[in-house]
């Protein structure tokens, strides 16, 4: 929070519009995740439904019982993202507040295995979650772009530079990975995408398979091949892992491990001394790619119709195309998924794939066993969830998808770090549109654009923070260490519309998108 926005605080004008003052309660956009044999669902009502093989408590309802239909856990409300790995799984809460249950491999669930969940101390103001496949280690991202990791440190996943044994219970900051926007594991390594479009990563790094620098990548290292990309995926195979990014343009690039027909998708391959590398190259065959879906072997690719598509391992009919084929060096296959209405969600696990439609209709494929009632073992097409009741389990449907905000301070006003940020919902990301931060005091608004802060009149437009296609997530520190005395009482708002310069402003406050996020005090 620059000098000029305390001199433009004091001065006081005319409010924009009062609603926009207004902190706005949304649904979520519904979104699934897929485990080793069980599924979560988040529902837009910001409620959590869990069936599946429940083993290690992975369901979270307090047993380690079986359940054939999506069942609701009810000490889950107000969530905004689930993640479900192997035997784990995890979710994040609007107030930013990180809660685990399930397998304790490396320490994940923050001590104890649980079957309910338990929030994870020392995180706070949490925007996005993640996991690894197998290898038991968890990630955090706050609004200022730290990421936080903490669980198994078996192949340096913690960044901390150096290997170590598992039992890391307390997240810890990853150094060297800040301004993150979004980050993805696999077994044996960590991708994790900054706000100017960078890629770094760090883990095991066999025969450069993860990143082109020798030896290993204990702590983060900038992939310079990829200047700027919009989205990273990680997913496992064997040991070195693989590795999507999609590019600005809707395409997307693969690299690492080729040593199975995982990875045959269309990709060039470069043999090494020991093992078959993909080097950074492109998929054929995908194009106008909004969203990458990584699983344990295989992944999935909604375009910006909401089409899917689907490429790797297909044992158990995971790629949805009606066959049991897997590709290979002379039959790559990139599978393109019929029977299903446009999709706004799609996640891929252990051999089984899952996605939410449009409608809220909720569909499995590939190895259905505990997860689709009816389907069989192998089910090669999607099946639609059911009840118990026998009715089709719905999602929900969000009319006008909302986005998440959030913001923090750390400190007194005298020696203040302010962040605020916006995580753009799925349905958003890639189109063009504009990020607006605001303050108010008093009947006075001031917005942050290019030339820092600004007062609103009625007669000049609104400066947006950013403009153009909309990335994943939008971290803004407002101010760090700074004297911010006499602003007290101040209020930070974040907001997003879609459409150029007037449109978007008309297009977010029609939709409710923008959220009073701190209160400086």
């Amino acid at each position: 929070m620059k000098q000029n926005f305390r001199t433009a605080a004091a001065i006081g004008v005319a409010a924009l519009c009062s609603a926009f003052a207004l902190s706005a309660a949304h649904a979520v956009q519904p979104a699934v995740s897929m485990g080793g044999d069980h599924a979560l669902v988040l529902r837009a009502d910001g409620t959590v439904w869990a069936w599946g093989y429940g083993g290690s408590g992975q369901l979270g309802l307090g047993s380690t019982s079986t359940r054939t239909a999506p069942t609701q856990i009810p000490t889950l409300q107000n969530v905004v993202q689930v993640v479900a790995r192997g035997s784990f799984s995890m979710a994040l809460k609007a107030d930013g507040t990180v809660w685990a249950w399930g397998d304790n491999s490396g320490g994940r669930t923050g001590g104890n295995g649980t079957s309910v969940p338990v929030q994870i101390n020392g995180l706070s103001n949490i925007v996005s979650i993640n996991a690894g496949t197998d290898t038991a280690a968890a990630f955090a991202t706050d609004a200022s772009g730290r990421v936080y990791a903490w669980g198994s440190n078996s192949s340096a996943q913690l960044g901390t530079g150096q290997v170590s044994a598992g039992g890391n219970y307390v997240p810890r900051l990853v150094a060297g990975a800040e301004g993150a926007v979004a980050v993805s594991a696999s077994d044996a390594a960590v991708l994790s995408l900054r706000q100017d479009g960078k890629l770094l990563a760090w883990g095991l790094n066999g025969n450069q398979a993860l990143a082109p620098v020798a030896g290993s990548a204990t702590a983060p290292v900038v992939i310079n091949a990829l200047p700027s990309v919009q989205a990273v995926a990680s997913t496992s195979i064997n040991i070195a892992g693989q590795y999507y990014a999609l590019k600005n343009d809707g395409s997307v690039v693969a690299w690492g491990q080729a040593s199975t027909n995982a990875t045959f998708c269309g990709q060039a391959g470069v043999r090494t001394s020991s093992y078959a590398l993909i080097d950074i190259s492109p998929i054929q065959g995908l194009a106008r790619i909004s969203q990458i879906e990584p699983g344990d072997g295989h992944t999935l690719f909604i375009d910006a119709d909401g089409a899917l598509h689907a490429c790797g391992t297909n044992s158990a009919g995971q790629l949805g195309d009606g066959t049991l084929v897997n590709p290979s060096t002379e039959a790559p296959k990139i599978a393109h998924i019929a029977g299903l209405p446009p999709v706004v969600a799609a996640a891929a696990g252990s051999a089984i794939s899952a996605a939410i439609g449009t409608d809220g209709s909720v569909w499995v494929w590939g190895r259905a066993t505990n997860l689709a009632t009816g389907a069989a073992s192998k089910s090669t097409t999607p099946v639609r969830v059911m009840q118990a009741a026998g009715v089709p389990f719905d999602a929900g449907r969000v009319g006008e998808a909302s986005g998440m905000f959030s913001g923090s301070q750390t400190g007194p006003l005298g020696i203040a770090t302010v962040d605020v940020a916006a995580a753009v919902s799925t349905l958003h990301r890639g189109k063009a549109g504009r990020v607006y931060v605001a303050a108010q005091t008093g009947s006075g608004l001031f917005f942050l654009g290019s030339n820092g802060w600004v007062p609103y009149t009625t007669m000049a437009a609104i400066p947006p923070y950013l403009s153009g296609a909309l990335p994943r997530s939008v971290p803004v520190r407002l101010a760090s260490s700074e004297n911010l005395t006499g602003l007290k009482g101040v209020q930070l708002l974040v907001g997003y519309g879609l459409g150029d310069d007037t449109a978007a402003v008309t297009e977010m406050l029609r939709s409710g998108r923008y959220q009073t996020v701190h209160t400086l005090n």
